[in-house]
C-alpha cells in the first residue's frame, strides 16, 4: 500500500485469474487435485434450489451422506465420513456452483478422475430426492 501526504490511499492488487479453482481434499494429508470447470446454464426456481440445498445439507458427508454445502456450492464426495478410514479415503468428485441471483447452477467442477456425466448423474440423484423428479440431472444407468 502506498500513501502520499495529502492524497488518498492507493491499493495495489495482484490480479487473480478467474476459474482457476482447485478442490482440495478436506481429509488428512490434504493435497491439490487437478479439476476441470464446465460452464452450464441449469435454471431452477429459488424454491427448487433451496430444496436441493436442504437435501444436500441433510445428507452431509459428516452425517453419512455424500455432500458438503458451503456458500453457493455443493461439494460431492466419493464416500460418507462414517469412520476415520472412510474420511481419509474419501475424495471429492466435484462441485455444483449456484448463482443465486440468476437462480441457476452456472458451473460444474469435476475432479481429474471424473467427468461431467458423473456430476450430472449425482445431480439427478439429488434432484430426484429433493424435487421428486429430475430436471437437469441425467442418470448414467
Amino acid at each position: 500500500m502506498n500513501q502520499e501526504r495529502g492524497h488518498g490511499q492507493t491499493w495495489r492488487v495482484t490480479p487473480v485469474l478467474l476459474c482457476r479453482i482447485s478442490l482440495r481434499y478436506l481429509s488428512w494429508g490434504s493435497e491439490s487435485v487437478s479439476t476441470q470447470m464446465h460452464h452450464v446454464d441449469l435454471r431452477y426456481t429459488k424454491e427448487e434450489l433451496l430444496l436441493i440445498f436442504d437435501q444436500a445439507t441433510q445428507e452431509d458427508v459428516d452425517r453419512g451422506g455424500h455432500y458438503d454445502c458451503r456458500g453457493g456450492a455443493i461439494h460431492i464426495w466419493s464416500h460418507p465420513w462414517t469412520t476415520v478410514a472412510a474420511r481419509y479415503d474419501s475424495t471429492t468428485i466435484g462441485a455444483l456452483y449456484v448463482n443465486w441471483l440468476e437462480e441457476r447452477i452456472d458451473r460444474i467442477e469435476t475432479d481429474e478422475s471424473f467427468d461431467l456425466a458423473d456430476l450430472l448423474h449425482e445431480l439427478a440423484i439429488l434432484e430426484d430426492k429433493a424435487l421428486g423428479d429430475t430436471k437437469h440431472g441425467v442418470y448414467r444407468w
